[in-house]
Protein backbone atom coordinates (compact mmCIF):
# COMPACT_ATOMS: atom_id res chain seq x y z
CA UNK A 1 0.00 0.00 0.00
CA UNK A 2 0.45 3.68 -0.11
CA UNK A 3 1.82 6.00 2.73
CA UNK A 4 0.50 7.46 5.33
CA UNK A 5 -1.90 10.63 3.62
CA UNK A 6 -0.92 13.02 6.07
CA UNK A 7 2.70 12.40 4.64
CA UNK A 8 1.75 12.39 0.91
CA UNK A 9 4.00 13.68 -1.49
CA UNK A 10 4.23 16.60 -1.89
CA UNK A 11 3.02 19.40 -4.77
CA UNK A 12 6.00 19.88 -7.45
CA UNK A 13 6.62 23.04 -6.41
CA UNK A 14 8.16 22.16 -3.04
CA UNK A 15 10.94 18.94 -2.70
CA UNK A 16 10.88 19.29 0.31
CA UNK A 17 9.11 16.60 2.64
CA UNK A 18 7.03 17.98 5.97
CA UNK A 19 8.50 17.03 9.48
CA UNK A 20 5.65 17.55 11.55
CA UNK A 21 1.88 15.27 11.82
CA UNK A 22 1.01 19.21 11.71
CA UNK A 23 3.11 19.77 8.45
CA UNK A 24 1.59 16.83 6.86
CA UNK A 25 -1.36 17.29 7.61
CA UNK A 26 -1.12 21.00 6.52
CA UNK A 27 0.23 19.69 3.09
CA UNK A 28 -1.93 16.37 2.79
CA UNK A 29 -5.31 19.07 2.77
CA UNK A 30 -3.43 21.80 0.06
CA UNK A 31 -1.85 18.54 -1.84
CA UNK A 32 -5.81 17.67 -2.05
CA UNK A 33 -7.65 20.89 -2.31
CA UNK A 34 -5.66 23.01 -4.80
CA UNK A 35 -5.59 19.77 -6.94
CA UNK A 36 -9.51 19.31 -6.78
CA UNK A 37 -7.93 17.12 -5.51
CA UNK A 38 4.95 -16.24 -15.05
CA UNK A 39 2.80 -14.11 -18.14
CA UNK A 40 2.68 -16.75 -20.77
CA UNK A 41 3.81 -16.28 -24.27
CA UNK A 42 0.71 -17.34 -24.87
CA UNK A 43 -0.54 -14.57 -23.27
CA UNK A 44 1.37 -12.11 -25.71
CA UNK A 45 0.92 -13.64 -29.13
CA UNK A 46 0.06 -11.41 -31.80
CA UNK A 47 0.97 -8.46 -29.41
CA UNK A 48 3.42 -7.60 -31.99
CA UNK A 49 3.72 -4.05 -30.15
CA UNK A 50 5.10 -5.79 -27.24
CA UNK A 51 8.82 -6.33 -28.22
CA UNK A 52 11.76 -8.49 -26.59
CA UNK A 53 13.12 -6.58 -23.33
CA UNK A 54 16.00 -8.80 -23.66
CA UNK A 55 19.39 -6.46 -22.73
CA UNK A 56 19.73 -2.97 -22.59
CA UNK A 57 19.11 -0.93 -19.04
CA UNK A 58 17.14 -2.78 -15.84
CA UNK A 59 13.90 -1.53 -15.80
CA UNK A 60 12.89 0.31 -12.93
CA UNK A 61 9.88 -0.89 -10.72
CA UNK A 62 8.52 0.80 -7.70
CA UNK A 63 6.76 -1.09 -5.13
CA UNK A 64 5.47 -1.08 -1.43
CA UNK A 65 8.29 -1.58 1.09
CA UNK A 66 8.15 -4.17 3.78
CA UNK A 67 6.87 -7.76 3.36
CA UNK A 68 4.84 -7.32 -0.29
CA UNK A 69 8.23 -5.94 -1.99
CA UNK A 70 9.80 -9.16 0.17
CA UNK A 71 7.37 -11.30 -1.26
CA UNK A 72 7.39 -9.42 -4.75
CA UNK A 73 10.70 -9.88 -5.29
CA UNK A 74 10.44 -14.08 -4.16
CA UNK A 75 7.64 -14.85 -6.63
CA UNK A 76 7.00 -11.80 -9.64
CA UNK A 77 10.19 -11.08 -10.16
CA UNK A 78 12.35 -13.96 -11.46
CA UNK A 79 9.13 -14.99 -13.35
CA UNK A 80 9.55 -11.58 -15.31
CA UNK A 81 13.33 -11.76 -15.53
CA UNK A 82 13.62 -15.95 -16.90
CA UNK A 83 10.43 -15.68 -19.69
CA UNK A 84 11.98 -12.11 -20.81
CA UNK A 85 15.39 -12.14 -20.68
CA UNK A 86 15.55 -8.60 -18.98
CA UNK A 87 16.32 -7.07 -15.59
CA UNK A 88 14.16 -6.10 -12.88
CA UNK A 89 15.36 -3.42 -10.74
CA UNK A 90 13.20 -2.98 -7.44
CA UNK A 91 12.65 0.38 -5.79
CA UNK A 92 11.36 0.09 -2.68
CA UNK A 93 9.61 2.69 -1.14
CA UNK A 94 6.37 4.46 1.07
CA UNK A 95 5.30 8.09 1.21
CA UNK A 96 8.00 9.16 -1.08
CA UNK A 97 7.11 7.24 -4.46
CA UNK A 98 4.95 10.50 -5.74
CA UNK A 99 7.83 13.00 -4.06
CA UNK A 100 10.33 11.42 -6.18
CA UNK A 101 8.38 11.51 -9.53
CA UNK A 102 7.80 14.76 -9.14
CA UNK A 103 10.76 16.22 -7.99
CA UNK A 104 13.17 14.42 -10.50
CA UNK A 105 14.54 16.59 -13.57
CA UNK A 106 11.97 16.27 -16.59
CA UNK A 107 13.21 13.19 -18.95
CA UNK A 108 14.69 11.16 -16.13
CA UNK A 109 12.17 9.88 -13.85
CA UNK A 110 13.21 7.79 -10.43
CA UNK A 111 11.19 4.97 -11.94
CA UNK A 112 9.69 3.41 -15.35
CA UNK A 113 6.73 1.60 -13.22
CA UNK A 114 4.91 2.63 -10.03
CA UNK A 115 2.56 1.20 -7.79
CA UNK A 116 -0.24 3.13 -6.71
CA UNK A 117 -2.98 2.61 -4.43
CA UNK A 118 -6.15 5.01 -4.90
CA UNK A 119 -4.93 7.87 -2.95
CA UNK A 120 -1.80 7.69 -4.90
CA UNK A 121 -3.59 7.04 -8.21
CA UNK A 122 -5.81 9.96 -7.65
CA UNK A 123 -3.09 12.37 -7.04
CA UNK A 124 -0.16 11.25 -9.87
CA UNK A 125 -3.38 12.07 -11.97
CA UNK A 126 -3.77 15.31 -11.38
CA UNK A 127 -0.40 16.14 -11.07
CA UNK A 128 0.17 14.16 -14.78
CA UNK A 129 2.61 12.01 -13.74
CA UNK A 130 1.62 8.93 -15.35
CA UNK A 131 1.99 7.79 -19.18
CA UNK A 132 -1.88 7.18 -20.62
CA UNK A 133 -2.02 3.09 -21.29
CA UNK A 134 -2.01 2.23 -24.83
CA UNK A 135 -4.79 -0.79 -24.41
CA UNK A 136 -3.88 -2.45 -27.36
CA UNK A 137 -0.17 -2.91 -25.73
CA UNK A 138 -1.93 -4.88 -22.55
CA UNK A 139 -4.35 -6.94 -23.66
CA UNK A 140 -4.43 -8.94 -20.51
CA UNK A 141 -6.74 -5.87 -19.90
CA UNK A 142 -9.53 -8.10 -21.69
CA UNK A 143 -9.51 -10.38 -18.83
CA UNK A 144 -10.13 -7.99 -15.90
CA UNK A 145 -12.94 -8.40 -13.44
CA UNK A 146 -15.64 -5.91 -14.77
CA UNK A 147 -15.86 -4.29 -11.36
CA UNK A 148 -12.28 -3.48 -11.19
CA UNK A 149 -12.23 -1.81 -14.71
CA UNK A 150 -15.36 -0.22 -13.84
CA UNK A 151 -15.22 1.29 -10.42
CA UNK A 152 -12.12 3.60 -11.15
CA UNK A 153 -10.09 5.21 -14.13
CA UNK A 154 -8.06 2.64 -16.38
CA UNK A 155 -7.08 5.33 -18.32
CA UNK A 156 -3.30 5.65 -16.46
CA UNK A 157 -3.13 2.64 -14.69
CA UNK A 158 -4.31 -1.19 -14.55
CA UNK A 159 -5.46 -2.73 -11.42
CA UNK A 160 -3.36 -5.70 -10.36
CA UNK A 161 -3.67 -6.79 -7.15
CA UNK A 162 -5.08 -5.12 -3.63
CA UNK A 163 -6.33 -6.66 -0.19
CA UNK A 164 -9.83 -6.14 2.03
CA UNK A 165 -9.45 -5.45 5.36
CA UNK A 166 -9.98 -7.97 7.70
CA UNK A 167 -10.64 -8.40 11.64
CA UNK A 168 -7.53 -9.76 13.77
CA UNK A 169 -8.54 -10.85 17.10
CA UNK A 170 -7.53 -13.02 20.16
CA UNK A 171 -8.71 -16.73 19.70
CA UNK A 172 -10.44 -16.23 23.52
CA UNK A 173 -12.59 -13.36 22.68
CA UNK A 174 -15.54 -14.39 24.03
CA UNK A 175 -17.68 -13.71 20.45
CA UNK A 176 -18.36 -14.18 17.32
CA UNK A 177 -17.04 -11.53 14.56
CA UNK A 178 -18.82 -11.22 11.44
CA UNK A 179 -19.47 -7.72 10.81
CA UNK A 180 -17.86 -4.26 11.26
CA UNK A 181 -20.60 -2.98 13.60
CA UNK A 182 -18.38 -5.69 16.01
CA UNK A 183 -15.79 -3.28 17.17
CA UNK A 184 -18.95 -1.48 18.58
CA UNK A 185 -20.21 -5.02 21.16
CA UNK A 186 -19.98 -4.91 24.43
CA UNK A 187 -17.17 -7.84 24.38
CA UNK A 188 -14.74 -5.58 22.53
CA UNK A 189 -15.64 -2.21 24.41
CA UNK A 190 -14.61 -4.36 27.70
CA UNK A 191 -11.62 -6.43 26.26
CA UNK A 192 -7.97 -4.54 26.33
CA UNK A 193 -9.01 -2.60 22.81
CA UNK A 194 -8.69 -1.97 19.30
CA UNK A 195 -5.74 -1.21 17.42
CA UNK A 196 -6.09 0.50 14.15
CA UNK A 197 -4.12 2.06 10.95
CA UNK A 198 -3.17 5.30 11.38
CA UNK A 199 -0.83 5.76 8.48
CA UNK A 200 -4.20 5.10 5.79
CA UNK A 201 -6.83 6.45 8.14
CA UNK A 202 -9.55 6.81 5.46
CA UNK A 203 -9.52 2.20 5.78
CA UNK A 204 -10.55 2.25 9.69
CA UNK A 205 -12.99 5.04 8.84
CA UNK A 206 -14.65 3.09 5.96
CA UNK A 207 -14.62 -0.09 8.08
CA UNK A 208 -17.02 2.27 10.51
CA UNK A 209 -19.18 3.18 7.51
CA UNK A 210 -19.18 -0.40 6.34
CA UNK A 211 -20.59 -1.50 9.63
CA UNK A 212 -23.16 1.05 9.78
CA UNK A 213 -26.60 0.82 8.75
CA UNK A 214 -27.81 4.37 7.43
CA UNK A 215 -26.29 3.46 4.03
CA UNK A 216 -25.25 0.98 1.44
CA UNK A 217 -21.73 -0.60 1.92
CA UNK A 218 -20.02 2.43 3.38
CA UNK A 219 -21.62 5.05 1.21
CA UNK A 220 -21.89 6.93 4.33
CA UNK A 221 -18.48 7.88 3.37
CA UNK A 222 -19.76 9.53 -0.38
CA UNK A 223 -22.32 11.59 1.76
CA UNK A 224 -20.65 14.45 3.56
CA UNK A 225 -23.89 15.05 5.88
CA UNK A 226 -23.39 11.45 7.32
CA UNK A 227 -19.39 11.98 8.03
CA UNK A 228 -20.09 12.94 11.78
CA UNK A 229 -21.72 9.92 12.40
CA UNK A 230 -19.25 7.44 11.14
CA UNK A 231 -16.59 9.50 12.57
CA UNK A 232 -18.67 9.24 16.32
CA UNK A 233 -18.84 5.37 15.92
CA UNK A 234 -14.46 5.56 15.41
CA UNK A 235 -14.84 7.41 18.17
CA UNK A 236 -16.78 5.26 20.36
CA UNK A 237 -14.19 2.22 19.60
CA UNK A 238 -11.76 1.57 22.68
CA UNK A 239 -8.69 2.15 20.25
CA UNK A 240 -5.23 1.87 22.65
CA UNK A 241 -2.89 1.45 19.66
CA UNK A 242 -2.35 3.69 17.04
CA UNK A 243 -0.31 1.81 13.84
CA UNK A 244 1.73 2.78 11.28
CA UNK A 245 2.93 -0.89 10.35
CA UNK A 246 1.92 -4.73 10.69
CA UNK A 247 5.07 -4.68 13.10
CA UNK A 248 2.90 -2.54 15.21
CA UNK A 249 -0.58 -4.51 15.64
CA UNK A 250 1.38 -7.69 16.47
CA UNK A 251 3.45 -5.64 18.90
CA UNK A 252 0.20 -4.62 20.77
CA UNK A 253 -1.21 -7.60 20.86
CA UNK A 254 2.07 -8.91 22.63
CA UNK A 255 2.49 -6.20 24.84
CA UNK A 256 -1.54 -6.83 25.87
CA UNK A 257 -2.44 -3.14 24.48
CA UNK A 258 -5.21 -4.91 22.22
CA UNK A 259 -7.24 -7.99 21.86
CA UNK A 260 -8.96 -7.29 18.16
CA UNK A 261 -7.14 -4.77 15.55
CA UNK A 262 -8.53 -3.42 12.25
CA UNK A 263 -5.69 -4.91 9.45
CA UNK A 264 -5.28 -5.95 5.76
CA UNK A 265 -5.45 -9.60 4.47
CA UNK A 266 -2.37 -9.37 2.34
CA UNK A 267 -0.41 -8.70 5.84
CA UNK A 268 -2.12 -10.88 7.98
CA UNK A 269 -3.18 -14.16 6.49
CA UNK A 270 -0.07 -15.59 5.95
CA UNK A 271 1.49 -14.56 8.96
CA UNK A 272 -0.81 -15.24 11.56
CA UNK A 273 0.44 -18.62 12.31
CA UNK A 274 3.42 -16.80 13.13
CA UNK A 275 1.47 -15.69 16.67
CA UNK A 276 -0.15 -17.38 19.04
CA UNK A 277 -3.74 -17.64 19.97
CA UNK A 278 -4.38 -14.88 17.15
CA UNK A 279 -6.73 -15.39 14.68
CA UNK A 280 -8.44 -13.54 12.12
CA UNK A 281 -12.14 -12.65 10.20
CA UNK A 282 -13.05 -11.11 7.25
CA UNK A 283 -16.16 -9.43 7.24
CA UNK A 284 -18.44 -10.07 4.03
CA UNK A 285 -18.63 -6.35 3.84
CA UNK A 286 -15.33 -4.63 4.26
CA UNK A 287 -12.96 -2.01 2.39
CA UNK A 288 -10.35 -2.17 1.45
CA UNK A 289 -7.22 -1.44 -1.64
CA UNK A 290 -6.66 -1.51 -4.66
CA UNK A 291 -3.12 -1.06 -6.54
CA UNK A 292 -3.42 0.64 -10.20
CA UNK A 293 0.07 -0.16 -11.80
CA UNK A 294 1.18 3.15 -13.96
CA UNK A 295 3.97 4.23 -16.61
CA UNK A 296 6.05 7.15 -15.33
CA UNK A 297 5.60 10.09 -17.47
CA UNK A 298 9.70 10.56 -18.72
CA UNK A 299 10.35 7.20 -19.21
CA UNK A 300 12.19 5.88 -22.28
CA UNK A 301 10.90 2.49 -21.76
CA UNK A 302 7.19 2.74 -22.49
CA UNK A 303 6.72 -0.12 -24.34
CA UNK A 304 8.57 -2.35 -21.81
CA UNK A 305 6.76 -0.77 -18.88
CA UNK A 306 3.00 -1.37 -20.20
CA UNK A 307 4.29 -5.36 -21.55
CA UNK A 308 5.76 -5.81 -17.62
CA UNK A 309 2.36 -4.56 -16.81
CA UNK A 310 0.51 -6.69 -19.23
CA UNK A 311 3.02 -9.55 -17.55
CA UNK A 312 1.65 -8.77 -13.81
CA UNK A 313 -2.12 -8.66 -14.92
CA UNK A 314 -1.40 -12.54 -16.92
CA UNK A 315 -3.67 -14.82 -15.18
CA UNK A 316 -1.05 -17.25 -14.65
CA UNK A 317 1.13 -15.42 -13.41
CA UNK A 318 -1.47 -14.25 -10.57
CA UNK A 319 -1.91 -17.73 -9.79
CA UNK A 320 1.69 -17.97 -9.30
CA UNK A 321 1.74 -14.61 -6.87
CA UNK A 322 -0.86 -15.46 -4.76
CA UNK A 323 1.48 -19.01 -3.54
CA UNK A 324 3.94 -15.82 -2.23
CA UNK A 325 1.28 -13.45 -1.08
CA UNK A 326 -2.26 -13.89 -0.47
CA UNK A 327 -3.29 -10.65 -1.88
CA UNK A 328 -6.89 -10.06 -4.00
CA UNK A 329 -6.19 -9.84 -7.69
CA UNK A 330 -7.79 -8.63 -11.10
CA UNK A 331 -8.08 -11.34 -13.48
CA UNK A 332 -10.63 -13.09 -13.55
CA UNK A 333 -9.07 -16.56 -14.93
CA UNK A 334 -6.69 -16.20 -11.75
CA UNK A 335 -6.90 -19.67 -9.71
CA UNK A 336 -5.82 -18.74 -5.96
CA UNK A 337 -3.68 -20.52 -4.05
CA UNK A 338 -4.79 -22.86 -1.03
CA UNK A 339 -8.03 -21.57 0.25
CA UNK A 340 -7.84 -18.32 -0.80
CA UNK A 341 -10.30 -18.21 -2.97
CA UNK A 342 -12.81 -18.75 -0.17
CA UNK A 343 -12.38 -14.87 1.00
CA UNK A 344 -11.05 -13.29 -2.08
CA UNK A 345 -13.38 -12.36 -4.63
CA UNK A 346 -13.21 -14.08 -8.04
CA UNK A 347 -16.02 -12.57 -9.94
CA UNK A 348 -17.78 -8.83 -9.76
CA UNK A 349 -20.20 -9.64 -7.63
CA UNK A 350 -17.85 -10.77 -4.67
CA UNK A 351 -15.89 -7.83 -5.54
CA UNK A 352 -18.65 -5.41 -5.01
CA UNK A 353 -18.44 -5.78 -1.08
CA UNK A 354 -15.63 -4.53 -0.97
CA UNK A 355 -15.78 -0.71 -0.37
CA UNK A 356 -12.83 0.86 -2.12
CA UNK A 357 -12.44 4.77 -1.26
CA UNK A 358 -13.82 6.81 -3.99
CA UNK A 359 -10.97 9.68 -3.90
CA UNK A 360 -12.94 11.79 -6.92
CA UNK A 361 -15.39 12.24 -3.81
CA UNK A 362 -12.88 12.37 -0.54
CA UNK A 363 -10.64 14.64 -2.01
CA UNK A 364 -13.22 17.71 -1.54
CA UNK A 365 -13.49 16.80 2.60
CA UNK A 366 -9.89 14.82 3.05
CA UNK A 367 -8.42 17.87 4.93
CA UNK A 368 -11.69 17.75 7.42
CA UNK A 369 -11.99 13.76 7.92
CA UNK A 370 -7.81 13.90 8.16
CA UNK A 371 -8.36 16.33 10.98
CA UNK A 372 -11.38 14.88 12.89
CA UNK A 373 -9.30 11.11 12.72
CA UNK A 374 -6.34 13.42 14.05
CA UNK A 375 -8.23 14.78 16.91
CA UNK A 376 -10.25 11.28 17.83
CA UNK A 377 -6.27 9.70 18.48
CA UNK A 378 -5.33 12.41 20.23
CA UNK A 379 -8.06 12.36 22.92
CA UNK A 380 -7.59 8.37 22.93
Amino acid sequence: MAADPDRVAETSESATEPTTDTERSSVSRRRLLTTTAVGSATALAGCTELLSSGGGDPLRVSVWSGNYADRFEESVVPKYEEEFDAEIQIERGWNDILTNIQTAPDGDPPYDVTITEGNFYYLGRQDDLFHEIRTENVPNADELIDYYSEFRSTEYGMPVDGAPCTIVHRENVDFEFESWSDLSAPAVQESNGIGVDTGFWWFPVYAAAVGMDEAELGEEMHDADLHDDVLETVRNWPITSWASSGEDIWQAFRNDVIDVAQWYYEQTEYDIDDYDGLTHTMPEETTGYLNHWCVVKGTDKRDRAEEFINFLMDSEVQTAWSEEMPTLFCNENTEYAGDLADDLPSNSEEASNIAFPDWEFLADHSGDLSDAFSEIQRNS
